[in-house]
């Protein structure tokens, strides 16, 4: 029941996801009348205020326990999504979505914690079953934000806020059924000495290695409509192709892909993998842009199909590690630095591939694949040295 009801909170969170982020530049622009450029950069810098939230409401999490933290995190999310519909200047704009996005940045950390705790020594299984059923919310709340596109009016976005706030009360509702979840004593012989996340050097350079590889996201959503669409002489069409592809993909195979993944030494070896995936999958988008119609939109298809076994090779292995370098007593703490590492990643993507792809030439797109194998390869021998200095017990060698 407790792993059932944490399940149906992400899915019902990720539901009201999926609604409102495709609207919330709309939102701002054509209803609250902002200027684009002013409201997409002041999203970013919000996103980037807000990464810092995760490790602060992670160590209150290991502090107090996660379900309250959840609870209350949860309720001030509601509280924050809910004035959005007060906006009406860019002022009031930067004051909300500062909140709105400090809750998001939190959000990771405070889920690491849960999922730590709930998922016990199954807990990276767990997180891949939670991962296709994030996959489908999403989706399935970016079909209900359609109809909202479509009827493009005040009523039908303030109901989509409204549709989000719902989804973190009843969130809140549904974590609140776990239960308490009573935080696990600090042991320093089984630490190594580890005080705080931030200070962890090993820890942290994974995840900043991470926040590298975790490039695939920004390469699917940002530049592969603007490649497709003018770059190539694939159907326009085939930007929703590519998204349904590596949604289903995802909801289909990922607890497959990430079974067998489960020490940190397995996921080392999968984020090493999901380096050279992604740079064949980049090689493969670029290709789609020297052949004639439908020839690219299957390179296409291919790209995106080699893209998201990356994407779940990544994820597989990203649990792993996460969780496994993380000392039980500090799970939702390491689990807020980690998502500051590749929050940073995801924030550096857009403007990245920018100038790798769109402006760079073929060079960039060789550069591109280069700096993901890269970061793949630096994985393990981090890994051996964070396991080596937490004094682990030493299991098979990474290659």
């Amino acid at each position: 029941m407790t792993r059932r009801s944490l399940a149906a909170a992400l899915f019902v969170r990720y539901l009201g996801t999926g609604v409102w982020m495709p609207l919330q530049v709309l939102f701002f622009v054509r209803i609250v009348e902002l200027d684009t450029s002013r409201v997409v950069t002041g999203l970013t810098a919000a996103s980037l205020v807000g990464l810092l939230a995760g490790p602060a409401a992670g160590r209150l999490a290991d502090r107090f326990g996660p379900r309250e933290v959840g609870v209350a995190g949860l309720l001030v999310q509601a509280g924050a999504a809910a004035l959005l519909l007060t906006v009406d200047d860019f002022t009031g704009f930067l004051a909300v979505i500062v909140l709105v996005a400090l809750g998001k940045g939190a959000f990771p950390a405070i889920t690491g914690a849960l999922i730590a705790h709930v998922g016990g020594d199954d807990k990276v299984m767990y997180r891949a079953r939670l991962y296709s059923l994030q996959n489908l919310a999403m989706v399935s709340g970016s079909l209900l934000g359609g109809i909202v596109l479509q009827l493009d009016s005040r009523t039908g976005y303030t109901v989509a806020v409204l549709a989000d706030v719902c989804s973190y009360l009843l969130a809140a509702a549904l974590v609140a059924r776990l239960g308490h979840l009573p935080p696990v004593r600090r042991d320093p012989e089984a630490t190594g000495g580890r005080r705080a996340a931030l200070t962890d050097r090993p820890f942290v350079a994974v995840s900043l290695l991470a926040g590298v590889l975790v490039v695939f996201e920004s390469f699917l959503a940002v530049l592969m409509p603007v490649w497709i669409s003018e770059h190539t002489d694939a159907p326009r069409w085939t930007v929703s192709l590519t998204f349904a592809l590596s949604s289903v993909m995802v909801v289909l195979l990922q607890t497959r892909v990430a079974r067998g993944v489960e020490t940190p030494r397995d996921g080392a070896l999968a984020l090493r993998r999901s380096g050279p995936a992604v740079a064949v999958a980049v090689l493969i988008v670029y290709a789609a842009s020297h052949v004639p119609g439908m020839a690219a939109m299957s390179l296409l298809l291919a790209g995106t199909a080699v893209l998201t076994l990356g994407e779940m090779v990544f994820a597989a292995g990203e649990y792993a590690v996460s969780f496994g370098l993380a000392p039980d007593h500090a799970q939702g703490e390491y689990q807020g630095v980690f998502g500051l590492g590749t929050g940073l990643g995801t924030a550096v993507a857009p403007p990245l591939l920018n100038a790798l792809c769109l402006m760079a030439g073929p060079a960039g797109w060789l550069a591109l694949c280069g700096l993901v194998i890269a970061a793949g390869t630096a994985v393990p021998p981090v890994v051996r040295r964070a396991e080596k200095q937490y004094e682990r017990t030493p299991g098979p060698a990474v290659p």
